[in-house]
């Protein structure tokens, strides 16, 4: 099936000259063979080695990115030439290449990155999009070569492993804990599956790839592990974070005052990065109160805040998206 492909809402809502449509056809790219139906739709939990070695790649050189929170997992700036070449926001797009190329092994991800360095048609029919999005997003040639350095140390990283037992576990719990409560939400948002990756190198800061509006459930996400002993769930409490994007970034959107108010694309990223945890805070208190806490004491964990801090205060309501945000979730709206 041949469909237009919005990558990503994610994206937009920082403002990054990365939302652009391409006709492409998905299935090929994701390597399924048939479609889920909604009937057997649900959110998958992996740990795929391919996307462990990319971000653990990212984490080493510390890339930055727009938001209220860390998009690596270590903190600090990195000293390397590689991190000093990549710290401009000209290489963002690096944030989303497993999420473009989910079939993709390690090897195929580095070959992917020197195919997109050159000219020359891509070595992998399935890397044809990541490519495209590599060579449009990063236009000067000479910033692309930096792409082989990238490659080789994607190529000879050691990722941290996310133990198999873990990942049931993870997967366990939002069956029975999250998955029926959010289906109405997900529905109206055409997130009804998907597949929810858990990657140590991460940092708070998540990533979404909203796919195609006609599938609802070809989307993927990214996440970081738990902070700590006390944070076991933090990964489902992330989810919930980035499942609230596309609503944030459509009331966004849909501001022009907020667009005046932020001033620079950097600032609407916070306020956006922002907005979303409070919409999983209501999103949760509306559909799922029982888990409403825990997703605050993970925020706050995150804020690296004492137990009792105020939510409020730490992420505190937006005056031009809040009462916006709060009317949407409330929305008895049919699917779009």
């Amino acid at each position: 099936m041949t469909s237009t492909v919005i990558y990503s809402t994610r994206q937009r809502a920082w403002g990054t000259a990365l939302t652009r449509r391409v006709v492409i056809s998905l299935a090929g790219l994701l390597g399924l063979t048939a479609r889920p139906t909604l009937a057997d739709a649900q959110w998958r939990v992996a740990a795929p080695a391919a996307t462990s070695a990319w971000y653990a790649a990212l984490d080493s050189v510390r890339l930055p990115g727009a938001g209220a929170f860390s998009f690596t997992r270590a903190a600090g700036p990195a000293n390397t030439p590689l991190a000093l070449a990549l710290a401009s926001g000209r290489f963002d797009v690096l944030h989303f290449v497993p999420l473009y190329y989910p079939s993709a092994s390690r090897s195929a991800l580095a070959d992917a990155l020197d195919d997109a360095a050159g000219s020359a048609t891509p070595r992998a029919p399935r890397a044809q999009l990541v490519v495209g999005i590599l060579r449009q997003s990063i236009a000067d040639p000479q910033d692309r070569q930096r792409l082989t350095e990238l490659a080789a140390l994607v190529r000879h990283i050691a990722p941290p492993v996310v133990a198999a037992a873990q990942i049931d576990a993870w997967q366990d719990a939002w069956n029975r804990r999250f998955a029926a409560g959010l289906a109405p939400f997900l529905a109206r948002e055409r997130l009804d599956a998907g597949i929810l990756l858990v990657v140590p190198s991460l940092g708070p800061e998540g990533r979404l790839f909203a796919g195609i509006p006609a599938n609802r459930t070809d989307n993927l996400i990214a996440v970081a592990t738990p902070l700590g002993p006390d944070d076991a769930d933090g990964p489902l409490f992330a989810a919930v974070r980035e499942l609230c994007f596309p609503l944030v970034s459509r009331v966004a959107d849909g501001s022009p005052a907020f667009a005046r108010g932020a001033g620079t694309s950097r600032e609407a990223a916070r306020r956006t990065s922002i907005a979303a945890v409070r919409c999983g805070a209501d999103l949760l208190e509306l559909l799922l109160p029982s888990e409403a806490p825990g997703y605050r004491a993970h925020w706050r964990a995150v804020a690296h805040a004492s137990s009792d801090a105020a939510f409020d205060d730490l992420f505190p309501p937006d005056p031009l998206l809040s009462t916006r945000l709060r009317t949407a979730l409330q929305s008895p709206a049919p699917p779009r």
